[in-house]
């Protein structure tokens, strides 16, 4: 059967902005226009850089990384500045159930009709929580799933519990099945070396929990840093390699049915040709309130374009920095801290 997902119904009050917004956004993309006559339709937010694990391949995991808990008050000045989104991710550096506020934070983007979704690591999905969640019409919920097996799992995930995990899966996904309406369960692996063996159990896997689609990730950010830049170079596959291209079309062939999708996340592989299309799509906010280019770099100290606490984001959307980074990208000029999504420099 095909997921019945939750309908963000819109309060009646902002309906006409929202089909504003989203009608010049198109209408910006038709006519090719260089300035923007619109705020974003969709927005990255995120809670905290707070996490419970120490994943190796995220810079959470640097000696150096400090956790910030986004303030709520901050949190609702970005709505209120922003009734034109209808969909936020919740989502960062961090765990976002690490923030207290979380909860608050979903229900008040519900008032403004604005869908919600959250990337989770599941460790803390409770039953208290995820019925929260379904409650206040959560439009999707990830997990990532970095493997099929404790070892594995375990040794990328560091301080995670696998059970713990994939125990917390199983809860959600029974519990949404006796929904009438339910939000999208969603899988996210980040394939490296240390996992590749296992992409095809960790397909069977996802597909056993009842998630309703499984997404490989196959190219590791930097962050924008050039010690990260290394350090995930030398954990990452060869996606490029003919053999291992068709290992993952094999194992979308073979797993992929009706209600289980899979594919292969190739949104951050950009060339000349294929161009960045963050900045005039959506934004990322950072736990601080700093407006961030997007989730790929997830870090204000590399670049930010100013902080929603002393600006508002209408401001901040058409300032000179923002549109030089536009520039930069339509005329093939790359910043260094988006060279690494570029295959022109990293292949």
């Amino acid at each position: 059967m095909t997921p019945r997902r939750f309908i963000n119904l819109f309060p009646k009050k902002y309906i006409f902005k929202k089909l504003v917004n989203y009608g010049l956004f198109k209408l910006s993309y038709m006519l090719n226009l260089k300035k923007l006559i619109y705020l974003p339709v969709t927005m990255d937010i995120e809670p905290t850089t707070g996490c419970n694990f120490r994943c190796t391949m995220c810079q959470v995991s640097s000696p150096d990384f400090h956790s910030k808990n986004m303030e709520l008050e901050t949190f609702k000045k970005i709505i209120r500045e922003n009734i034109q989104l209808i969909k936020i991710k919740l989502q960062g550096m961090g765990e976002p159930l690490v923030n207290k506020h979380l909860f608050e934070m979903i229900k008040y983007a519900k008032e403004y009709g604005i869908g919600t979704e959250i990337i989770s690591n599941g460790s803390l999905l409770n039953e208290k929580n995820i019925n929260f969640l379904l409650d206040n019409k959560l439009s999707k919920l990830t997990i990532s799933i970095d493997g099929s097996s404790k070892k594995t799992f375990e040794k990328i995930r560091i301080k995670s519990n696998f059970e713990t995990v994939i125990n917390n899966a199983k809860l959600f996904s029974n519990l949404t099945k006796k929904k009438i309406f339910r939000p999208e369960f969603s899988a996210w692996c980040t394939v490296q070396k240390e996992n590749y063996h296992e992409v095809e159990e960790i397909a069977a896997l996802c597909k056993s929990i009842g998630f309703d689609n499984l997404t490989f990730q196959v190219h590791l950010t930097g962050w924008g840093k050039d010690e990260w830049n290394k350090i995930n170079e030398e954990k990452k596959i060869e996606y490029k390699n003919l053999e291992i291209k068709k290992r993952f079309k094999d194992i979308i062939n073979n797993y992929s049915q009706k209600n289980f999708t899979i594919d292969v996340f190739e949104n951050n592989l950009l060339n000349f040709k294929k161009k960045c299309s963050w900045p005039i799509n959506s934004s990322y906010l950072a736990s601080t309130g700093d407006v961030v280019p997007c989730c790929i770099i997830g870090d204000p100290k590399v670049i930010n374009y100013g902080n929603i606490k002393t600006q508002s984001f209408k401001e901040i959307w058409n300032s000179k920095a923002y549109y030089k980074l536009r520039d930069n990208i339509e005329n093939n000029q790359i910043d260094d801290f988006c060279k690494n999504c570029y295959r022109e420099y990293t292949h």
